[in-house]
């Protein structure tokens, strides 16, 4: 797409104190109801469309609200498909193809001529006037590059957006697009038509209605009692071509009744229904539009509200398709149907506490800077379709190692909880292995996201000292790589480096490391080393791995599903006797 809004800043608006926002072409909201979403999208509309805000609107009713957009992508051919008027209000703030303005209402009280649209002035030497108040024609030439903006809000009744023409409404927007084919297509035709109706009706129509001509002379005959030297017409106008379309509206035929009925007849999902259709309609008939010189804002509220998992899918393609085609999208959402992998980068975080008010957190896009180069692997893994709808929509992320804990702790949660991840507003990924960890969680926590991991025992020997949790001399590893040292001859266990290897081995790792668990004179150790990780978010089962607390033989659909009935009939303490303590211990941290 050409020009865009880029960075938003709010200050001391609704809900939101200041915060900074950064926006793509298709950028999605992502936070718990009452978070604030809708007024970041009420802010970038009053930014580009000028009303009076009233004292509910503001954050602080001392403080003036302030809206700053910077917009990117002004370029010379943009500039010149522009009216020269507008070129020339706009062309001596630009700074690189950039635009820089901030719309400020100062008080409650304040009139609409109080309310400043001001323009950065890249060129002012003084830091004072660096800000321009209300430059002469500005608020047009924004608009030129921004027309109104259409607002879709999510519990609202449809029925407007897809019936009365507006130039903000979706109805209104698709009509303009067919008002030029029709006028070449039929312009004379109808032109023709609506002269025949003029001379009929208008007031000085050639072939006036006889009806209008006897009501002439009866009114004229009792005005000439009064004002002897007036005399009137009734006048009916005839619209132009381009306001026949202004009446234009959507009619419903249902199970083939030849009868329309009006939109208002229709619930709220089948108006939305219709309300998606033309929005995925007007993407189809964008496709093909040539360049743009203006970028129309979608700003929608849940715009899978009502809508089947499929139907989400494809409005999601239709919202993208639009994003590229002279329309730059911005919505809050609740499903995971609409973010796709290549989406979570864009995708805001919103949250709201009583100290920073509605705030975002920290976006992949900016998180993965600070990862090394070799950490796309993990990140194209955590952020898989399948897990990005769970780090997303929650306030805490668990990265689980193994096929196990995937199955069976949303299952433990809900059994020693009482609610399930979800209502414990916490989300499970699976890792493509425990070497993955450190690079997750540094991702995880540069989104502000709170993190924990869970491993097997081996991680604090594999991992734990090269990934910094743990110390290069800690006397608990070595320990515990003493007393392998100890147990290797005599069980056929290979050691490489001093840890157990599969490879000419005839005891697995995983077994070496659970025999080691359960020498007693280093289960102290391995205690020492499980509280070290703890105390950074990680968990180590200290008998290995989390089949041997659980007492699961084998990594198996049926292994698991006889877990869940034993503990559904008997209860965690008498299916696990001597580690239920432990298994509990898990899951109240994983939730604290």
């Amino acid at each position: 797409m050409g020009h865009k809004l880029t960075e938003l800043k709010v200050e001391n608006f609704k809900s939101i104190k200041s915060q900074e926002f950064d926006i793509s072409d298709y950028t999605p909201m992502v936070g718990y109801n009452n978070a604030g979403k809708t007024n970041i999208l009420e802010s970038i509309k009053w930014v580009l469309q000028k009303s009076t805000l009233k004292i509910g609107d503001f954050n602080d009713p001392e403080l003036p609200v302030i809206v700053t957009a910077k917009i990117d992508g002004i370029t010379e051919e943009l500039l010149e498909n522009l009216n020269q008027g507008h070129r020339n209000r706009i062309e001596p703030f630009l700074d690189q193809e950039t635009l820089s303005v901030r719309r400020i209402q100062p008080l409650p009280t304040s009139s609409a001529g109080q309310i400043r649209l001001e323009v950065l002035n890249p060129q002012a030497e003084d830091e004072a006037e660096e800000w321009q108040p209300n430059p002469a024609g500005i608020d047009n030439a924004i608009k030129a590059l921004f027309p109104d903006p259409i607002h879709i809000g999510a519990m609202e009744n449809s029925e407007e957006d897809v019936s009365k023409y507006k130039t903000s409404s979706t109805i209104g927007k698709l009509l303009s697009e067919i008002i030029g084919p029709i006028e070449e297509q039929y312009g004379d035709q109808v032109r023709n038509a609506l002269k025949g109706l003029k001379d009929i009706l208008d007031a000085d129509g050639q072939h006036r209605a006889p009806e209008l001509t006897t009501f002439d002379e009866q009114v004229n005959g009792k005005l000439d009692a009064f004002f002897p030297d007036i005399n009137i017409k009734v006048h009916v106008p005839t619209p132009e071509l381009k306001e026949v379309f202004t009446k234009g509206t959507i009619k419903v035929y249902e199970n083939q009744n030849e009868l329309g009925t009006d939109v208002s007849a229709l619930g709220h999902g089948a108006q939305r229904s219709i309300q998606m259709t033309l929005i995925r309609h007007l993407a189809d008939l964008k496709i093909n539009d040539g360049e743009q010189t203006t970028t129309t804002l979608l700003l929608i509220d849940e715009p899978e509200l009502y809508l089947h998992p499929q139907a989400i899918e494809i409005l999601r393609e239709s919202l993208k398709t639009l994003s590229t085609q002279g329309y730059q999208i911005i919505f809050s959402t609740h499903s995971p149907f609409m973010i796709t992998e290549k989406d979570v980068a864009n995708t805001i975080l919103i949250r709201k506490n009583q100290e920073l008010g509605t705030h975002k957190r920290n976006s992949l896009k900016s998180a993965i800077p600070t990862v090394e180069q070799d950490a796309q692997h993990q990140l194209t893994l955590m952020f898989a379709l399948s897990n990005s709808s769970n780090i997303l929509f929650s306030e805490r992320v668990i990265l689980a190692e193994g096929k196990t804990e995937n199955k069976l702790l949303p299952f433990l949660v809900d059994t020693i909880s009482n609610r399930t991840l979800a209502l414990n507003k916490c989300a499970l990924v699976q890792q493509g292995g425990s070497g993955n960890t450190k690079k997750s969680m540094l991702v995880l926590n540069t989104m502000d996201l709170p993190c924990k991991a869970i491993v097997d025992l081996d991680y604090a020997f594999k991992h734990g000292v090269s990934d910094g949790f743990l110390q290069a001399d800690d006397p608990d590893i070595a320990a515990c790589i003493a007393e392998l040292a100890l147990l290797a001859p005599a069980n056929g266990i290979t050691l490489d480096n001093g840890l157990p290897t599969n490879k000419n081995s005839s005891m697995s790792a995983a077994e070496a490391f659970a025999l080691l668990a359960q020498r007693a004179n280093v289960q102290q150790n391995i205690l020492n080393l499980k509280a070290k990780l703890q105390a950074q978010g990680i968990w180590i089962w200290t008998k290995g791995t989390i089949e041997k607390h659980l007492n699961i033989n084998g990594k198996t659909e049926q292994a698991w599903a006889r877990f869940k009935s034993d503990i559904e009939t008997n209860g965690i303490e008498a299916t696990l006797p001597n580690d239920h303590a432990e298994v509990r211990a898990c899951i109240n941290w994983i939730l604290n």
